[in-house]
């Protein structure tokens, strides 16, 4: 893995809807850029300020990684963290 970045910033993401309901991050919109998810990795849970946050790994094309988190209570999406390989 790269650089641990932590970023905290809200994005737009596009997801696919998988068997069961669940849901896999497609794309991410962060600095102007659309950004591919090329793996999805490990997904886990987090409560956060009182808040049930999930919580997803991704990989983009240049192998850098992010931590993107959603609240599904606000449908609302935070690029949490990066490893980043290759600055964008």
């Amino acid at each position: 893995m790269g650089r641990q970045v932590a970023i905290d910033e809200p994005v737009r993401v596009t997801v696919r809807t998988l068997p069961a309901g669940k849901i896999a991050p497609k794309w991410f919109e962060w600095q102007g850029r659309k950004h591919s998810v090329v793996a999805l990795g490990r997904q886990w849970d987090e409560t956060v300020e009182g808040r049930r946050l999930r919580c997803f790994l991704v990989q983009t094309p240049g192998q850098n990684s992010y931590e993107l988190r959603w609240d599904p209570v606000e449908d609302e999406w935070v690029l949490h963290r990066g490893w980043l390989l290759n600055l964008v």
